[in-house]
């Protein structure tokens, strides 16, 4: 009983010590690998990833096919999802830079403007998306962090969010094709 006390005081704590969640895109200038999603997603990419609901139990899994186009500053995303329960979407992108590190994503089912930082090998990206649930929609707050780990591999992982509480998250590898 102790324990669950304490590990309830711990989040209360977290949610209102901003210093909790100090994760900051200036933490990976001094990587060795260097991303720009200009780059790493002009051409063919592939994805496998997996959702997970508040309580860290994996919901669904999916595989992601993406085609970038990016001509200078300005580029597309297409995105083909296929989940493990039969489901089919597609999302697009359409993604401009306003200088070399800061960008600005739209799609169909993002609220207002994606807003995008790249520095060393992270890329991170905060944006309201608005999903299908239980018959209605519902508007999720996500903290999108990409990691490139090597030449052909970015790892994703994006907290999701609704007034302030985590709801869910997603992991994905994503592999640059030839």
């Amino acid at each position: 009983m102790i324990k669950k006390i304490k590990i309830f005081l711990m989040s209360i704590a977290c949610f209102f010590i901003p210093g909790c969640d100090n994760n900051s895109i200036d933490h990976y200038i001094d990587k060795k690998e260097k991303v720009d999603l200009r780059t790493f997603f002009n051409g063919n990419v592939e994805g496998w990833g997996s959702l997970f609901d508040y309580q860290g139990k994996q919901t669904r899994s999916f595989f992601v096919k993406i085609k970038g186009t990016f001509n200078g500053n300005v580029g597309t995303l297409e995105e083909w999802f296929d989940f493990d329960d039969g489901e089919k979407s597609q999302r697009t992108w359409d993604i401009s830079f306003s200088s070399d590190q800061e960008f600005v994503g739209k799609a169909h089912d993002v609220i207002g403007d994606a807003k995008g930082i790249q520095k060393g090998n992270a890329i991170n990206l905060h944006y309201t998306l608005r999903i299908s649930y239980d018959g209605s929609t519902l508007d999720l707050s996500m903290d999108d962090w990409m990691y490139k780990l090597d030449e052909h591999t970015i790892l994703n992982r994006t907290s999701m969010k609704k007034f302030g509480f985590k709801v869910g998250e997603l992991v994905l590898f994503m592999k640059k094709m030839p």
